[in-house]
């Protein structure tokens, strides 16, 4: 897979969205790293890894409660990103994880925007946008973007799921956009050919491939984030550990995708305990405080879609009202209530 990015400028209408729903995008960004430099024009646009796209998407999701991340005017419980995973975990076959897909997408949105279509030993999984509520529809390119990024996102999805079943069967790929005279950066992700012009979006499987039998991965993540999440993991699993993302970001994704186990994210990332505490140290951060600090954004993000503190302490594992309170203000520097208080006003 190429280095798949975004430039910053194509997204600023979402990184406003995201700033009024009271996300910090600036740290984000800035741990993406500088930009790339441009041998003609000094330094490139500012951009961002798709991962990093996918993250800013899974935290207005989340603050707001809505899986959608309100691209669309209709609103899906951001929990259903949960159900999604859970039904597709029961698939036996790269087929029927599609099938499911296409039903349980359709069913949430209350309209026909997936379907299954068989050709030539070749069966597509169709997206067709062209009547979704976009919140952005005046603003084509935008909308563009967002749908190839929607596709990219689902074969992830297949792909993770299905230990690269998805990978191994993937033929073609069509978007809706015309032919530009470079590559799109997001669509450098594609490996295979890319029919560009069609009338709806199209990820083009084998067959015989997709009706292999297969055993789909028993450690599914099954919290709140299980979309976001597992689609974030795999990109940055295909992306070279080597590069400017910092262990500590690393740590932040696969805590967030339910590895909450010191010695587990020390496989993940392919060292030793002692090597991944010593590069955690180096970049002066500890596994317990990254722990900690997972747990607080998760309260942040509930008290200001209007939880309450006594939901919020249960749902987050903490013993009393009273630890909560420590601990979260000791982290905002206010109370619970005082900053729902305050965001809400």
């Amino acid at each position: 897979m190429a280095q798949a990015t975004i430039l910053l400028t194509q997204i600023r209408p979402i990184l406003e969205l995201a700033e009024t729903s009271g996300i910090d995008t600036a740290s984000l960004i800035n741990a993406s790293g500088p930009p790339a430099e441009n041998a003609d024009s000094g330094k490139a646009p500012a951009e961002i890894n798709i991962a990093d796209y996918f993250r800013i998407q899974r935290d207005i999701a989340r603050v707001s409660d809505d899986l959608t991340a309100r691209f669309s005017s209709r609103k899906l419980t951001y929990k259903t990103g949960h159900f999604v995973v859970s039904q597709l975990q029961q698939a036996k076959s790269l087929l029927t994880a599609m099938e499911s897909l296409v039903e349980h997408f359709n069913m949430m949105h209350g309209d026909a925007y997936n379907s299954l279509r068989f050709s030539d030993n070749r069966v597509s999984l169709v997206v067709d946008d062209s009547s979704f509520p976009y919140r952005f529809r005046g603003d084509q390119e935008l909308t563009q973007l967002i749908g190839d990024c929607l596709l990219i996102k689902t074969h992830c999805l297949l792909d993770s799921l299905s230990n690269g079943g998805a990978d191994e069967a993937l033929l073609r790929v069509k978007l809706l956009r015309k032919r530009g005279p470079v590559i799109e950066r997001q669509n450098r992700f594609w490996t295979v050919p890319v029919d560009y012009g069609a009338p709806a979006y199209e990820l083009i499987y084998d067959f015989d491939l997709a009706c292999q039998p297969l055993r789909i991965r028993d450690q599914v993540d099954l919290s709140t984030d299980g979309l976001f999440a597992r689609v974030i993991s795999y990109l940055e699993d295909r992306r070279a550990l080597s590069d400017h993302q910092s262990v500590t970001a690393r740590t932040l994704d696969l805590i967030d995708g339910g590895v909450t186990l010191q010695t587990e994210v020390a496989r993940k990332l392919g060292v030793s305990v002692a090597t991944y505490r010593r590069r955690l140290s180096e970049e002066g951060s500890h596994f317990r405080e990254l722990l900690l600090e997972t747990k607080l954004r998760r309260a942040e993000a509930m008290l200001k879609r209007g939880c309450s503190v006594a939901h919020t302490t249960e749902e987050l594992s903490y013993s009393d009202i009273r630890a909560f309170n420590r601990a979260f203000k000791r982290w905002k520097g206010l109370t619970p209530a005082a900053f729902a208080q305050e965001f809400q006003s």
